[in-house]
């Protein structure tokens, strides 16, 4: 064998090696997504599906979305891998196998009653409250609000249930009130209140201002006058309702490659307008606060969309042309080597 020969033979080897490494390592950009919304009928699952649209429309991946009873169980699934992407409440316990991607928009609390028969706070205590199901978002923002009131919500006091099952346990005066924590405008909300004998209880003016202590990741705002018609003319509430606010935020399994997630931040944010259309939240999707509130930090691709760094030529194929330099030089090296145990082969002969 010649020494030309031994060196294309080397350098063919060289080639293979990194071609198998690159499949195995790098292999192709995802197109398959699973996103966990929440229940039918909420902003969650509407929100889900919203994107699900975008998502296809913008790249040709295929999107499946999934029902969940909240922020909790959708955590659960990005940790345990069966979720790529979630919506959840920013004041959720977080998790090291969890990113933020996007703040999607804000969810408020809500409290039904029974109009005229609960007329303030103070008339729940002891009271049946129902705080959501397990799993939801609704139960950590409900006890955190009460037992600031001065009226924690024990288990003897709580009830888990949808809010479809809690407005109907209201109505029949199997609960005293329905936490809800959820986007101003909520249809499962509104239909309940044009239905008649309800109301949204009035909490406290400077609720927010003493719950920022004990509950860092709320913050004041309000339940705009008429935000929900329940006759022509008129809405309820029927003046502005203070009350606390909680981000939701998309997140998504922090083990997806940068460069899927680049493309997904990029996608959202480019169709935030038909998201837009599909429902009045999404016109504020952006970039999740970095104030210390953050519960999840941001992905890695995240970031280089919001910071506009994409990567170029050179940062982007890094990692390959490194391993083909090192590759390429071992095959040198066993070039060399099949050389000199060749010659030695020629001077042992002669």
């Amino acid at each position: 064998m010649t020494i030309s020969r031994l060196y294309l033979w080397a350098t063919a080897v060289g080639v293979g090696i990194v071609a198998l490494l690159y499949f195995f390592l790098f292999g192709d950009p995802k197109t398959d997504w699973v996103i966990h919304g929440g229940e039918p009928g909420g902003n969650y699952a509407s929100g889900a599906d919203s994107l699900a649209q975008v998502l296809k429309k913008a790249n040709d991946w295929k999107v499946q979305v999934a029902e969940s009873s909240g922020s909790t169980e959708n955590l659960e699934a990005l940790s345990q891998g069966k979720a790529d992407l979630a919506f959840v409440q920013n004041d959720t316990p977080g998790s090291e196998d969890v990113r933020g991607v996007a703040r999607l928009y804000e969810e408020v609390l809500h409290v039904l009653v029974r109009e005229g028969i609960v007329t303030a706070v103070s008339d729940l205590a002891g009271k049946i409250i129902s705080i959501g199901q397990v799993g939801g978002g609704t139960e950590g923002v409900a006890r955190a609000t009460f037992t600031q009131l001065g009226i924690p919500i024990d288990f003897r006091r709580a009830r888990r249930e949808s809010l479809r099952e809690g407005i109907n346990s209201l109505r029949s005066g199997e609960v005293d009130a329905v936490c809800v924590v959820t986007g101003v405008g909520n249809t499962v909300v509104a239909e309940a209140l044009s239905g008649g004998g309800l109301s949204l209880l009035h909490l406290n003016d400077n609720l927010a201002a003493s719950l920022a202590h004990s509950y860092p990741f709320a913050r004041g705002t309000i339940i705009p006058s008429g935000a929900y018609p329940v006759a022509p003319g008129k809405g309820l509430p029927k003046q502005d309702l203070p009350t606390i606010a909680v981000d939701v935020i998309l997140a998504c399994r922090a083990n997806l490659d940068n460069a899927d997630v680049l493309k997904l931040t990029k996608s959202i944010h480019e169709g935030r307008a038909s998201m837009a259309r599909f429902h009045p939240l999404f016109a504020g999707i952006s970039r999740p606060a970095m104030d210390g509130r953050l519960q999840f930090p941001l992905h890695e691709g995240a970031r280089q969309h919001y910071d506009r760094n994409e990567p170029g030529f050179l940062h982007q194929w890094a990692e390959p042309i490194t391993l083909l330099i090192s590759v390429l030089a071992v095959a040198w090296g066993v070039g060399v080597a099949l050389r000199e145990f060749v010659q030695q082969r020629k001077k042992d002969s002669l």
